[in-house]
């Protein structure tokens, strides 16, 4: 064949776009086959087909994300260009390979895990080990909804497909429809994303085959920071130092330093401490000494460096119009924030930068920064500085230190510009609570119906999937997203979709201590959804007994707890049914769901009952957590504190000890590393050891455990009010019951009587709610001031405690008579101590009678107060003149503490011995000396033996 002209079609033009996956080569992503000019000797209908795979190619080419190109130091720590060989992470590895290899196995696996742990790298090292067998697409945003037919259009073998970001990634259930179609080809779809949250349960909910991937999926696999165990993370440092100098064509530095401080760290962080061994090694001689803690600073400086040096080459920082270095940093920023489409665009860009031009010059040199692929016709003109940690930290510090800035770059954009903006400051806020400061500031504006930020529907979605949840700086800016998503819903909306974002806004005005306005929008997503599992239940139970959990919640909240059982039972009822049929896919919510119908019992007060549904959820929890610890170990913390509660309500503190210092120990790890996530949990936990240790009679150990919940609480209470005022004033309630304990009445008063104003002002907006807990404060109040002497001003306050709790225990007699039977018991001894036993006699023989119906449903838990009534009515009927009542009273009392003083000696002895004391002096008075004198020598043995100890 002759050919003619300077340019052949040959194997390599015409191959699958994708580069091969070899050992000696980098793993790039797609890029586009050059077509070069083709001699007239071909036959039409071949040429026709070069022309349509050029064309497909070039298609290809605009699904797929592409490998930034840029020129930075820090460029060379992008997961795509290799520079250290891929290590550890074996585990992960071989689960993945086996899942792309058998196929039987889901088209379908989730990768979790903060920015920075490696999450690329694998996808990346996964593709090189699947060999030349297997294509690689790395899907671009926006691209979702055609990237696998572009693929098929180009190539038919079998593809490992990989989406990053995919939390926020609006096209994902598109992507998710056409690989559940592609029948006989073997696909797999590997997500990427920073957490595991309300999107990924929403895949579940698509159509029967999306949601049989999802639950074949099962739970995902969670990156640790840990990146090979046994392997000091020193030793990854000076083990990717030869690699980073060879990249940079300078001698590695024969000695270093680095100080890593508490580990584990990200791969991210030690390669870039690794990067800054080589760049600090050029500047100065000797031992290098780096902090992987501050190496993400010590690069965005070799990074601004650059850029200056760029900008002076130039000649950008000369006259009187040239860049300050000011403007320099935050041109990249405003460049890497909102990028561009094409020069116009990025003109426009470098003049959002106060005190800069938009300018021609600026917007070329933005592009010979960072520039993106050669090649790309629909993507980014610019590129962006990388990786995104060192982004997002250069772009949060720019806009958190410039209001002018701030306002510049985030108003007047089109829709790309602002769902990249905003989808960037949300992933920073993961990591930087300046981010979540700007963010917090902005969504007011983004979520109203005339903000000055454009934010279509699909910017506000994908901007509430990517914001860190749980959070306490977030809760607002969800609930705000939320309703705004719900509000702006197109007429022609299924059910379905509001119904998610009804349950949605719910939750979060739930978190917010809102439960009156979260209570009607759960209702309606109730109503909605139980329509939709009527008519589809495959699809529509899961959420269903999400919104009825939900609801359950909210009617507590509302101290509507006889109404909020049944609804938490029926959630309980669903899960239980699906999690017989997907294990891996509905064990979590079974289990969460198990924890609230718990809940629900103790609250009233059938904590018996509540006591195995307890130990089911975190048996199920424990299996999982072994399974997969980072990921479940936050679960399985609140489930024991859960369950250590219930122990606590059943009178077996022994028991409730190892279970709770579990959790603590679990929750105090959590909050170290994700304080905004975790410390609310973490003050819970710490809540109930303190409590346990109490109960234990180890006041000592429980004083300074309660002491930091106090303080953690009011840190919480000061920015959040409205969420954790109540759980400050339970945590002040503790204090002051231990510090009483403590014989420090005195140091007790001030705390409680906090605890009590707090409770007062909730009562009065949510009376159902609040009253039963103020009941028990003023309780406790009144206890204290009576030991301070203050007889009259404890009174009022022992009186308003029983009539709050008489009202409480006719509606729900199983869950307050036995506050009640306290309060009655306090007021008894209050008015006794005011000199009128005749008035307490009869308050306390109503403690008495209620008291002995708790014994016999609950003798473990109830017979020491029913022995302490008893004991304080034999005072009163002798102090009345009535031994011969008082005698088979106290004798009742002798008896129950004689057998609790054998089974507890250092606990009940003190009491037995006063018991034994009175009794004898009834005898005495009774004329039967002789039983008197056993009774008082028994007394006087007990003390002395008490004592000597």
């Amino acid at each position: 064949m002759r050919v003619s002209g300077a340019f052949m079609v040959g194997a390599v033009a015409m191959g699958v776009a994708v580069a091969a996956i070899t050992d000696d080569k980098p793993l790039l992503t797609v890029v586009g086959a050059v077509v070069g000019g083709v001699v007239s000797t071909f036959a039409p209908d071949l040429l026709d087909r070069m022309r349509e795979k050029a064309a497909a190619t070039e298609a290809l080419g605009a699904a797929a994300e592409l490998t930034p190109e840029g020129s930075g130091p820090a460029m060379l720590l992008h997961a795509s260009r290799g520079v250290v060989p891929f290590e550890g992470r074996e585990r992960e590895l071989e689960e993945l390979l086996a899942w792309c290899r058998n196929s039987e196995a889901g088209r379908l696996r989730l990768l979790t895990g903060p920015g920075g742990v490696g999450k690329s790298r694998l996808a990346l090292e996964l593709a090189r080990r699947l060999g030349p067998g297997w294509g690689y697409l790395e899907v671009r945003d926006d691209g979702e909804a055609d990237a696998l037919a572009r693929w098929r259009a180009v190539e038919q073998r079998q593809v490992l497909m990989v989406v990053d970001y995919a939390e926020t990634r609006t096209g994902l259930s598109q992507l998710l429809h056409e690989v559940a179609g592609d029948e006989g080809r073997r696909v797999r779809v590997l997500l990427l994303a920073r957490s595991a949250g309300e999107w990924w349960q929403q895949l579940g909910g698509e159509s029967a085959r999306v949601r049989q991937m999802v639950a074949k999926a099962g739970p995902g696999i969670e990156l640790a920071e840990q990146v090979r165990a046994g392997k000091p993370d020193r030793n990854l440092v000076a083990e990717a130092v030869p690699y980073f100098a060879a990249a940079l064509g300078v001698e590695p530095p024969e000695t270093f330093w680095v100080e890593l401080g508490e580990g584990p760290h990200r791969i991210l962080d030690l390669h870039a401490a690794a990067l800054v061994v080589v760049l600090r090694s050029q500047r100065r001689s000797g031992t290098v000494s780096v902090s992987v803690g501050h190496v993400l600073e010590e690069l965005l400086g070799h990074e601004r460096r650059y850029w200056l040096q760029t900008a002076k080459a130039r000649r950008f920082l000369r006259g009187p119009f040239g860049l300050s270095v000011r403007v320099v940093e935050q041109t990249v920023a405003a460049g890497t924030l909102l990028g561009a489409r094409d020069r116009d665009q990025a003109v426009e860009v470098a003049g959002r930068v106060p005190d800069s031009v938009a300018s021609g010059v600026v917007a070329d040199w933005l592009r010979e920064l960072y520039p993106p692929r050669e090649g790309e016709d629909d993507g980014e003109w610019l590129g962006r500085l990388q990786p995104d940690r060192l982004a997002e930290l250069h772009v949060t510090r720019q806009l958190a230190g410039s209001a002018e800035l701030l306002q510049a770059c985030l108003g007047d954009l089109d829709e790309r510009q602002a769902r990249r903006a905003l989808v960037m400051l949300a992933r920073a806020a993961q990591q930087l609570e300046g981010a979540g400061e700007i963010l917090q500031r902005l969504l007011p504006e983004v979520a109203s119906e005339v903000g000055s930020i454009p934010a279509p529907r699909e910017t506000l979605i994908a901007l509430y999937e990517a914001l860190p949840y749980p959070s306490l700086l977030l809760a607002e800016a969800h609930a705000l997203l939320a309703r705004r998503i719900l509000d702006s819903a197109p007429p022609d909306a299924g059910s379905g979709e509001r119904a998610r974002w009804l349950s949605s806004l719910g939750i979060h005005l739930t978190a917010l201590g809102r439960p009156a306005d979260a209570l009607s929008v759960t209702e309606e997503a109730v109503t909605l959804r139980r329509k939709l599992a009527a008519a589809y239940p495959d699809r529509y139970r899961p959420h269903l007994a999400n919104s009825l959990l939900n609801l359950g919640e909210a009617l507590s909240e509302l101290g509507r707890l006889a109404d909020a059982l049944p609804v938490t039972e029926e959630a309980v009822t669903i899960l239980r049914e699906l999690a017989e049929t997907y294990p891996d896919r509905y064990s979590l919510d079974l289990a969460a769901s198990l924890a609230n119908l718990g809940v629900r019992l103790s609250e009233l007060g059938r904590s018996a009952d509540a006591l195995p549904v307890e130990q089911e959820a975190v048996t199920i929890l424990r299996e999982l957590a072994e399974a997969y610890p980072d990921h479940y170990s936050p679960e399985l913390a609140r489930s024991l504190t859960n369950l250590g509660n219930r122990l606590l309500e059943l009178s077996r503190p022994a028991d409730a000890l190892p279970v709770t210092e579990e959790a603590a120990t679990i929750l105090r790890e959590l909050a170290e590393a994700y304080p905004d996530r975790y410390r609310p949990d973490l003050t819970s936990s710490l809540n109930n050891l303190g409590v346990t240790l109490s109960e234990l009679s180890r006041l000592a150990d429980a004083l300074p455990v309660q002491q930091e919940v106090v303080t953690l609480r009011r840190q919480l209470a000061e920015a959040y009010p409205d969420r954790y005022r109540p759980e400050l004033a339970r945590s002040l309630y503790n204090l002051g019951v231990t510090l009483a304990a403590l014989g420090r009445p005195a140091d007790a008063l001030p705390v409680e009587q906090e605890a009590v104003t707090i409770l007062r002002q909730l009562a009065e907006a949510y009376p159902d709610r609040y009253r039963p807990e103020l009941a028990r404060y003023l309780l406790n109040l009144g206890v204290t001031l009576s030991e301070l002497g203050r007889l009259t001003d404890a009174l009022p306050v022992a009186e308003e405690a029983v009539t709050v709790l008489r009202e409480l225990a006719e509606a729900y007699p199983d869950r307050y008579r036995p506050d009640l039977a306290r309060s009655l018991y306090n007021l008894g001894v209050t008015l006794a101590a005011l000199g009128r036993p005749a008035d307490a006699l009869p308050v306390e023989q109503e403690a008495v009678t209620i008291r002995r119906q708790l014994v016999e449903a609950y003798p473990d838990r109830y017979r020491p107060g029913l022995a302490r009534s008893l004991y304080n009515l034999g005072v009163y009927f002798s102090e009345l003149g009535r031994p011969a009542d008082a005698l088979p009273v106290e004798q009742e009392a002798v008896t129950i503490l004689r057998e609790l003083a054998e089974a507890y000696p250092d606990r009940y002895r003190p009491d037995l011995a006063d018991s034994l004391y009175n009794l004898g002096e009834t005898l005495s008075e009774l004329g039967r000396p002789a039983e008197a004198a056993d009774m008082s020598q028994e007394a006087e043995q007990i003390r002395a033996n008490l004592d000597g100890c």
